[in-house]
């Protein structure tokens, strides 16, 4: 059996290398001063096909939680497009709407923890949140563009990467209006939508064919993602933490038309894992995007 502590560190050397090769080392510090790994990242040469299923092929699905969030700030532009450039199946954010329904990318419902300004973002106006500044999270001394990045700001680095966005809705209150936006990137027929049942249910009544997927949390069992995904009939699934299931329940669930993503594995042993288990898609902050390029399997 291979050594897990191995791969993680063959991991980080290449992408170490990777940076210093392009000048710019990245000391392994979340308030470092050192610039970080975004001007070493490959460049996309084609356009992406935003035609194609999003489940289309046998490729490694990873997903960056919040952007690639353990090299920039969560939630961020420069995360959104670190992610892009590492080639990333998949990107995560957490939409929010203001007071006068513009929408916004944050995972929390205040702005406290993760910019210089407090309170609830529905209590502000986008005019009043363009005010503040993302001051926390992984780099954030050297990351530029530290501003509060819009849903549209978000999907177009999507589309401009060819990465499928996988919005969590967390504040929502005019889901028309938040189709459209969807709609008017382009990305309608490529991209999966999760949050509560309820949210999940706004979303059906306006889309048929979106995949929208329950969360689920550990330590509840896989059933009770289940049971509330069973409300929705088709292109449904469960975003499980990924304690909750294993290789048998997820054959299970596929069994059923469920799909089924896990969040969030920052372990090498434990995405392999869930890889071979068949797991639909798997959402890090750490890993890189393909496993198979950065890993010698026969060590």
């Amino acid at each position: 059996m291979r050594n897990i502590r191995k791969k993680l560190w063959a991991v980080m050397v290449l992408v170490f290398a990777a940076a210093f090769v392009a000048g710019h080392f990245v000391k392994p510090s979340a308030d470092s001063d050192i610039v970080d790994i975004a001007s070493s990242a490959p460049e996309v040469k084609e356009a992406p096909n935003i035609d194609a299923p999003i489940f289309g092929d046998d490729t490694e699905r990873f997903v960056a939680h919040r952007g690639y969030s353990g090299y920039a700030p969560e939630n961020s532009i420069p995360a959104f497009e670190l992610a892009g450039r590492m080639g990333f199946w998949g990107i995560e954010t957490d939409i929010s709407e203001t007071s006068d329904g513009y929408f916004v990318c944050m995972h929390d419902d205040t702005l406290d923890r993760m910019t210089d300004g407090n309170g609830e973002i529905g209590d502000y106006t986008f005019e009043a949140l363009e005010q503040y500044t993302i001051d926390s999270g992984n780099y954030f001394r050297t990351t530029e563009n530290k501003k509060i990045p819009t849903f549209e700001e978000y999907l177009s680095i999507c589309r401009e990467y060819g990465c499928v966005p996988v919005i969590e809705i967390k504040d929502v209150r005019n889901y028309d209006a938040f189709m459209q936006v969807i709609s008017d990137s382009g990305l309608i027929n490529r991209c999966i939508v999760t949050g509560n049942i309820e949210a999940l249910k706004e979303i059906r009544t306006r889309n048929s064919q979106i995949p929208v997927m329950a969360i689920s949390y550990y330590p509840a069992s896989y059933s009770e993602g289940l049971t509330q995904i069973a409300q929705i009939q088709e292109n449904r699934g469960v975003l499980y933490n990924y304690p909750q299931v294993d290789g048998q329940i997820i054959e299970m669930l596929h069994n059923q038309n469920v799909l089924c993503g896990v969040w969030t594995v920052d372990d090498v042993g434990t995405a392999e894992a869930y890889l071979g288990y068949g797991a639909d898609f798997i959402v890090t902050n750490e890993i890189p995007a393909r496993l198979t390029t950065m890993i010698n399997t026969n060590e």
